[in-house]
């Protein structure tokens, strides 16, 4: 199972009492599929929690403890505060100190790079590393537990001092209350990975063990579980010394700390610190055609692992692309591979680019009650900007995967982790950074156990992701155009009515061109009521889309005449009405193009309606 929230043996006695333990298989059968249980955090949330490997969830006896960055008072920083659920749906918060009664630290944003890993011990105790990236360690620890407004600054009590360190993952060990850190490690020629462990009974930090290390390579965490007889699944990824965005390679071994040895998926002895690619079944997406460790594409980015509650390996969620799929996204497929006992098997879950609709850098799996869920989080761009979609992939025992919607779409990009309960259901971190503008939002999300209801293909729940809302027959597309200026051949005024909202298909007027205009036959004299304009660079929309325009008709007899104006427009997507007039041509007058540096208007896609 996946990050299981951990049980006072009181409840299992409970259990026990209750006759629960003894009950039929028929008896605990999973309930129907429930709609999703979404409950925004009652916090603000700064723009930067945003990555893919974090753990920023835990659950102890029901309650769930969630990290997450809060905006600072200073543009560009960020604060790390925790927030505690309990069972009941009470909230209660704190930030991070540097000593008790100090104000709350900050640091400076570095997406995808500062978000905050946490375990619960198992004296209630919340372990918090956070915001490094090449950093001496950042480390805080609650003095009361289950206290969230208690962590203060404790490096000090960590072994390696004087190192940098990236990336941390951690884990609890149920059984014994311990907690595990899995960091890459920066040397001279080598980013390795090193596991530590506190050690819950002394209260102490030590360096467990080198998991990895090889020269010229950098090593990449992933993913991080201990089982139920203490031993630890290590998932991780490489890349070329020092770093980079495409990563390969990717491992897990099983580190069992009572002997200090480890061993692959199949069973095999695993010298440690294992190498690159050591042989054996060690790595479970080994390199395919043309690639090498300094290649772009095929790559890997992002993986996770479940576990079976007998402690065995379930899977690995992961994305990979073997392509450059040449759109300005990723390209990263959602894939899953499993060891068969003599293999691996990988699959391909939700293949990028299919319908105009790719995966995002969040990924996650839990395993229980016979069923493996992948969470995932589909990516597309519409005229109306950039939207995101998170999707359950879910395989009953050797079945079919069926997905399906996990919440609603919004707005940008959204991150997420996952656990599972002791109940079988599954608690969804949801980072929805942009979804507001200015800040971000976090979402828990209950998920229970059953058959997924209207499941289907990967294909099947896309098809309607990247579709605008329908306004009727779209009297531009096609149409003649002529602009007062273009910035060169390849942004004329043709791009703005053919039908592509993307990036690389925009009308941009040339530098200097105090009013651009764009005009457009329909090829007939038409009514028209409304026209839609989608405007602006998708990395910079808030300062790239048009700020003020008018749209303009000429009249068959060839007079022209203002429709409607707009001003202070914010939206990448803006829909304008007004009365209806017959018209056989429709011209859009930019008066403000943007409040960029470059002030030029950048129009995706000019409609027009009858």
């Amino acid at each position: 199972m996946r990050r299981t929230g951990r049980t006072l043996p009181a409840l299992a006695a409970a259990a026990l009492a209750a006759g629960l333990a003894s009950a039929p298989a028929s008896a605990l059968a999973a309930p129907p599929e429930a709609p999703a249980d979404i409950e925004e955090m009652p916090y603000a949330v700064d723009t930067s929690n945003q990555a893919a490997w974090w753990k920023p969830i835990d659950s102890v006896d029901g309650h769930d403890y969630l990290a997450f960055n809060a905006p600072a008072s200073e543009a560009g920083r960020h604060e790390v505060h925790l927030a505690r659920r309990t069972a009941s749906g009470e909230w209660t918060s704190g930030c991070l100190r540097a000593r008790a009664g100090a104000d709350c630290v900050s640091y400076t944003d570095d997406i995808g790079h500062n978000q905050p890993s946490i375990t619960v011990d198992g004296d209630g105790r919340v372990h918090a590393f956070v915001s490094m990236h090449n950093d001496a360690w950042r480390y805080y620890r609650s003095t009361a537990p289950g206290d969230v407004d208690s962590l203060v600054e404790s490096a000090a009590d960590l072994p390696d001092g004087g190192g940098t360190y990236t990336y941390p993952v951690t884990a609890r060990d149920d059984a014994s209350g311990d907690v595990y850190a899995l960091v890459r490690a920066d040397a001279a020629d080598r980013r390795h990975g090193r596991l530590y462990r506190w050690d819950n009974a002394a209260g102490e930090w030590s360096r467990e063990t080198t998991v990895a290390s090889a020269p010229g390579h950098a090593f990449y965490p992933d993913d991080l579980e201990v089982d139920g007889r203490g031993r630890v699944h290590v998932l991780w990824e490489w890349g070329p010394f020092p770093s980079s965005t495409a990563r390969h390679l990717g491992s897990y071994l099983v580190y069992d700390p009572a002997t200090g040895t480890a061993k692959d998926a199949a069973g095999a002895p695993v010298a440690l610190p294992a190498a690159a690619d050591p042989g054996g079944a060690v790595v479970y997406q080994p390199y395919t055609e043309g690639e090498d460790i300094g290649t772009q594409a095929p790559s890997l980015q992002s993986a996770k692992l479940a576990l079976t509650p007998e402690g065995s390996l379930a899977g690995v969620a992961y994305r990979f692309r073997d392509r450059d799929t040449g759109d300005g996204f990723s390209g990263y497929d959602a894939r899953y591979a499993r060891w068969t006992g003599t293999a691996w098997e990988r699959e391909v879950l939700a293949e990028a680019g299919a319908g105009g609709v790719h995966t995002s850098a969040a990924i996650d799996t839990t395993h229980a009650d016979g069923t493996t869920r992948v969470y995932l989080v589909a990516e597309h761009r519409r005229c109306a900007g950039a939207f995101s979609q998170v999707v359950r992939a879910e395989r009953s025992g050797s079945g079919p995967w069926l997905l399906d919607r996990a919440g609603p779409e919004r707005p940008g990009l959204q991150r997420l982790s996952a656990l599972t309960g002791a109940d079988g259901a599954d608690t969804l971190y949801v980072s929805a950074p942009l979804a507001e503008g200015t800040r971000g939002s976090v979402f828990r999300m209950g998920l229970s156990r059953g058959t997924p209801s209207g499941g289907g293909t990967w294909e099947e729940l896309v098809s309607g992701l990247s579709e605008d809302p329908d306004l009727g027959e779209n009297l531009a597309l096609g149409g003649a155009t002529s602009v007062s200026s273009r910035r060169d051949a390849d942004s004329g005024g043709d791009r703005a009515v053919d039908g592509d909202c993307s990036d690389a298909s925009r009308w941009i007027s040339a530098e200097g061109d105090a009013e651009p205009t764009l005009t457009v036959d329909p090829g007939a004299v038409a009514d028209v009521s409304a026209v839609r304009v989608a405007s602006g660079y998708a990395p910079d929309p808030a300062s790239t889309v048009l700020r003020d325009f008018e749209v303009r008709g000429r009249t068959p007899g060839g007079g022209w005449t203002t429709l409607a104006s707009v001003s202070g427009n914010t939206e990448e997507l803006r829909v304008v009405e007004f009365a209806s007039a017959e018209v056989d041509r429709v011209q859009l007058v930019v008066t403000d193009p943007s409040a960029s540096e470059v002030d030029v208007a950048r129009v995706r896609e000019f409609q027009v309606f009858s």
